[in-house]
């Protein structure tokens, strides 16, 4: 049997929209006051199990000004992955709760909570867990902005704030991914 055909779980019919293969169409990451253009694929797939299955790929990382346009036919070099599971209470399909468990293949590891709007929701981390061997840095705080274009049901625009250990506590997460991704598949 194709998982394609397989219905999905009740709890997340209200994000429905998500699935699919998704392209950026523009991408931007600020790190440590300096800008820098990307290319990201994002993946989200069930079983039809109460969460979504989310991967994150992105590819040819390069400051900004450049003049080289990012293109999806240039030879891509991996840069960055992200491995998660989308969950709703599935004992409740009216529930606009939402966590996100989430893997990164810089040796980061985070729960994020938050809550679903229409088309759109925000989720912020709850717990942080990182590697013996990661660098400073340290990530203090994730906030995910995810929404489906008012006007292009293919469009989606996802934003992700970012707090690390060299800022002060005081200080609000900056704007660290900025994209814009195109739908080019259903499956």
């Amino acid at each position: 049997m194709s998982l394609s055909k397989v219905p999905v779980h009740k709890c997340l019919e209200k994000l429905q929209w998500l699935l699919g293969v998704w392209r950026s169409e523009s991408a931007i990451i600020q790190l440590e006051g300096k800008s820098f253009s990307y290319l990201s694929e994002f993946k989200c797939e069930h079983v039809g199990q109460p969460n979504f299955i989310l991967h994150t790929n992105a590819y040819n990382v390069q400051p900004l000004p450049n003049d080289e346009l990012l293109s999806w036919t240039n030879e891509l070099k991996p840069f960055h992955r992200e491995m998660g599971f989308l969950r709703v209470n599935p004992k409740d399909a009216t529930a606009t709760n939402i966590s996100y468990l989430n893997v990164q293949n810089v040796g980061l590891a985070d729960v994020e909570e938050g809550t679903i709007s229409g088309k759109s929701f925000l989720i912020e981390t709850k717990s942080i867990g990182r590697s013996c061997f990661n660098n400073e840095p340290s990530v203090r705080l994730l906030r995910r902005e995810y929404s489906l274009d008012k006007n292009d049901s293919n469009l989606i625009h996802v934003k992700v704030f970012m707090s690390t250990s060299r800022m002060n506590e005081s200080e609000q997460p900056y704007e660290h991914l900025t994209i814009q991704y195109r739908k080019i598949s259903n499956e």
